[in-house]
């Protein structure tokens, strides 16, 4: 073997033990080398004469690390024994520390939270905070429900507490409905605006209040103070679900988890009918109590809220930019959207009562010119209620079209009347009716459940299109009924079938709303899609109450079966119409993790 220059091998290693390097030199002698050599490199640094082994490279020792070197005579090649054990201890280290890395990783990702947009937003501390969250703010959608179940199969029993004529029990729902649209449109501006945390506790303050007022107002001569609860009632759930949608929407950027949160929402609005109802029908015989039993759930969903909302407030949608704070409401607008509904819902729900006197067409005619006046106040407003790129939005206007006839359909024109149906026509008791309404609830969550595995697999506008054939299926089943048939042949399939429409149907255009504005816009946006549920039921519930009584109505003002079955091809015709929409001009797509527009 040829003479070489001795040299030094040097392995650095550093201080912690997760990292070995060595240095190798690469030679053009194309000889084979021992595994000593191949791990050895010239000295660098100072030479330094030693009077027993000669010249050698000046040990240093850097801060990151330590060297570890076999030093040789110039002239002798190094002991066989001593190449092999450093080859061996810069294996076995390197081994070693690329082990203890990969473990200390996994250790870190097993103990640590899953965190982001697919994990537990940042803003709620531990997975049981965000359930006790998630529940609060879908109450919002339950509440709204189920102050509508608890009255809609007592219809009779209210009617007769309060003293009322046949003509004014529409209002017993108008009261609720009609407030309820004029809050939403407001308080979802606001909530983006405030802190919706102050916002959703004083609602469910303000609900209590209202519900301990209601329990000792059923009597004939307080039924003004009946019908001013019921509006307060519908005051205080708008604001929950406005403010319920804005922060949900600002906590959880698009993505599948939101989408499992939405659909979640939307399940709680058949749940809420069904206990509602359940609790009517259960205290038919004690109608106080129905809303001292009210009182008790708004006073325990504020004490949760109290502890589980996140104080959260207003940021900037791009850096740089001003947050938006209360002195961006736009007031105009406001007052526009507010005097255009009053006008608007309450000449459609006095229509029907008063059989469509001149002063009610006056109102719709009003209401319509100035919700156009809001539209052109939008336009020029600097923070618009609703942003103005959203209804530049591919799909979004005949969305909204679609969604107005399928669900002023289910609720206005079929589901009120459905009920109608089995306690007048079938004599069915309250507490019957609201067991019927079972599969509602079941078939709700189902539906919920099945938009959030789905939404992020199969275009959203496919999901649409079979929700709103579920509309039509409700009217469908019930058109061939009889006063005998048996709820297990045609109801009881309806009813299944039929739930899957709304529940469908919100769960994909909220978020196909919400994922299309910016985070500042959240509570604008989801407000939007309630304004449009509580005028379609309003409108679609006048225009199917008028052709059911020019068909059929008895000596006492109620309406006959016949009745009922041309409210029932109306309904039908409008889900079939949201159906024709949907297919035409519909677009949603798949949902996919990223952040909210700017």
């Amino acid at each position: 073997m040829t003479s070489k220059t001795a040299t030094s091998t040097v392995h650095s290693l550093p201080n912690d033990g997760r990292e070995a390097t060595a240095s190798r030199i690469v030679t053009a002698d194309p000889s084979p080398r021992s595994s000593y050599e191949a791990f050895t490199e010239p000295p660098t640094g100072t030479q330094t004469p030693n009077p027993l082994l000669g010249g050698h490279a000046e040990q240093k020792y850097p801060e990151e690390g330590y060297e570890l070197g076999a030093v040789t005579s110039r002239n002798a090649p190094p002991p066989a024994h001593l190449s092999n054990a450093l080859e061996i201890l810069y294996l076995t280290r390197s081994r070693r520390s690329n082990a203890g890395e990969m473990a200390e990783n996994s250790d870190a990702e097993a103990l640590s939270p899953v965190r982001g947009s697919q994990g537990i937003p940042p803003q709620l501390r531990n997975l049981v905070t965000e359930i006790m969250f998630v529940l609060v703010c879908s109450s919002g959608q339950l509440l709204f429900s189920y102050n509508l179940g608890n009255v809609t199969v007592n219809l009779s029993a209210f009617q007769a507490a309060l003293g009322m004529p046949s003509g004014e029990v529409p209002w017993l729902m108008g009261a609720y409905s009609t407030a309820l649209g004029l809050t939403v449109i407001l308080s979802g501006s606001l909530a983006d605006l405030l802190a919706p945390r102050l916002v959703i506790v004083a609602a469910f303050v303000w609900l209590t209040i209202w519900n301990i007022v209601g329990a000792f107002s059923l009597t004939a001569s307080r039924s003004i103070l009946f019908f001013f609860m019921r509006a307060m009632q519908g005051m205080s759930v708008g604001v929950l679900v406005a403010g319920s949608m804005s922060l949900l929407g600002r906590v959880y950027s698009p993505g599948q988890r939101k989408t499992r949160v939405f659909s979640a929402m939307a399940a709680m609005a058949p749940l809420g009918f069904f206990i509602g109802a359940l609790q009517g029908g259960a205290l038919t015989a004690h109608l106080p109590w129905i809303f001292g039993t009210n009182a008790m759930v708004s006073g325990l969903l504020m004490a949760a809220a109290w502890m589980s909302v996140p104080d959260i407030r207003p940021e900037a949608d791009l850096p740089g930019s001003d947050v938006p704070s209360i002195r961006d409401f736009d007031w105009k607008g406001a007052i526009c959207a507010t005097a255009g509904c009053i006008c608007l819902l309450f000449g459609l729900t006095q229509g029907s009562v008063v059989h469509w006197s001149p002063y009610t067409y006056s109102l719709i005619i009003v209401g319509i010119v100035i919700i156009a006046a809001f539209f052109w106040v939008e336009s020029k407003a600097r923070r618009p209620l609703i942003p103005n790129s959203l209804w530049k939005t591919p799909g979004f206007a005949p969305l909204m079209a679609a969604y107005f006839l399928s669900f002023g359909s289910f609720v206005g024109a079929w589901q009120f009347f459905a009920v109608q149906f089995f306690s007048r026509i079938q004599q069915k008791s309250a507490l019957t009716v609201a067991l019927y309404l079972l599969p509602n609830c079941i078939a709700g969550i189902l539906a919920a459940w099945i938009v959030s595995k789905l939404l992020h697999r199969v275009p959203g506008h496919y999901i649409y299109m079979v929700s709103m054939f579920c509309y039509a299926l409700g009217p469908a089943f019930f058109l061939p009924q009889s006063a005998n048939t048996s709820y297990w042949a045609l109801s009881l399939p309806g009813i299944t079938l039929a739930t899957f429409g709304p529940d469908m149907s919100f769960a994909a255009a909220s978020i196909f709303i919400t994922s299309n504005v910016p985070r500042s816009y959240q509570g604008s946006a989801g407000s939007l899609l309630v304004t449009i549920q509580n005028l379609s039921s309003a409108i679609m519930a006048s225009a199917a109450d008028s052709i059911a009584a020019q068909v059929d109505t008895s000596p006492s003002g109620e309406i006959g079966l016949k009745g009922l079955k041309a409210a029932w091809w109306f309904a039908l015709a409008a889900a079939l119409a949201g159906a024709v929409i949907t297919g035409a001009a519909v677009r949603i797509p798949k949902e996919v993790e990223k952040e909210h527009v700017t």
